[in-house]
């Protein structure tokens, strides 16, 4: 990583104020200070940006409802947008004034919100934290990506569970998905499997996945269930296996590369309970880089679009139409 001990802080606009901004994002960019300012907060609903904003010591010019009154304040250099459902609309429009985006998944709905994305700019990192975990980066650089045989990725989701906080936050209203998104193995893939998508394709060096089988199970009463794709790497082959169980205890994932050489074992727990040096900190430094010098992400607009196709493959493998 770059030495950038002189290097001004970033001053960021923080879009979306719900339990990932506050539980994680936020108290990052705080421990962060060197390296980042929060110079303006911005949720729809009411008092959200004010009560951050006085926690942040961030004036009242700093303090938006709004984004198109935000875009029009310019008191930042870049926008981290933390908000829940597509991005693509708020990544355009911030893109096109010129800011570096830092975003949460899913980048968009569709392949042509994704294309809009594109056509906007190239600066933008997706929020795909794992990619930037200290485990990772320690197996990449023991990895030879041609030796490998296979990669074998499986999730135990429960509920979210986050840390305990005096905070409580609006309940959302239910969305009301359309097109591709009215099956959930395609929500799932997109909205928490798309983390182990950008998982395989950086660790067996590839710039998308293709999927030629899959299959889905168990889901009721409107919660998803079980899915499992799998498809061909360069050397060999890889398998997701993803199960949302209610009543989990904790979140675990296991992800296995078996090599001609050997077994590189990664485990990952619950992501919002983290210490330091997390995959979190790291890809805000990244973040970093990417503003101030330029640095490429690991994933950026062309990644968002291909783990789309990978989602839409998933349902044309399962025999379902968008």
């Amino acid at each position: 990583m770059a030495d950038d001990s002189d290097t001004p802080a970033v001053r960021v606009a923080v879009v979306g104020l719900g339990h990932v901004a506050r539980h994680v994002h936020l108290p990052l960019l705080a421990k962060l200070d060197r390296h980042f300012t929060v110079t303006a907060v911005c949720d729809s609903q009411p008092g959200y940006a004010a009560d951050i904003a006085r926690q942040l010591r961030v004036p009242g010019s700093g303090v938006f409802a709004d984004t198109r009154s935000l875009f029009g304040c310019g008191e930042f250099d870049a926008v981290l947008l933390l908000t829940s459902g597509s991005h693509a609309a708020l990544a355009v429009e911030a893109l096109k004034r010129g800011y570096p985006v830092f975003c949460e998944k899913p980048l968009a709905h569709s392949l042509d919100e994704a294309a809009l994305v594109a056509s906007a700019g190239d600066r933008l990192m997706l929020g795909y934290m794992k990619q930037y975990d200290p485990a990772v980066t320690a197996a990449l650089g023991a990895l030879d990506a041609s030796t490998v045989r296979h990669i074998d990725v499986s999730v135990l989701h429960p509920p979210e569970r986050f840390p305990a906080t005096d905070w409580a936050p609006v309940p959302a209203p239910a969305p009301k998905h359309t097109g591709a998104r009215a099956h959930w193995e395609y929500r799932a893939v997109l909205d928490s499997a798309c983390h182990d998508v950008a998982l395989i394709r950086l660790l067996a060096g590839v710039g998308e996945l293709e999927v030629d089988t899959a299959a889905s199970w168990g889901a009721r009463d409107g919660e998803p269930g079980s899915l499992e794709f799998s498809g061909p790497l360069p050397h060999g082959r890889y398998t997701v296996r993803w199960h949302f169980l209610p009543d989990y205890p904790e979140y675990e994932e296991h992800v296995r590369v078996h090599t001609e050489a050997g077994t590189h074992d990664l485990s990952f727990t619950n992501p919002y309970f983290f210490g330091a040096d997390s995959g979190f900190e790291r890809e805000l430094m990244a973040f970093h880089e990417l503003v101030t010098a330029g640095a490429p992400a690991l994933s950026g607009a062309a990644e968002g679009a291909a783990d789309i196709r990978t989602a839409l493959n998933v349902l044309h493998a399962l025999g379902k139409t968008a």
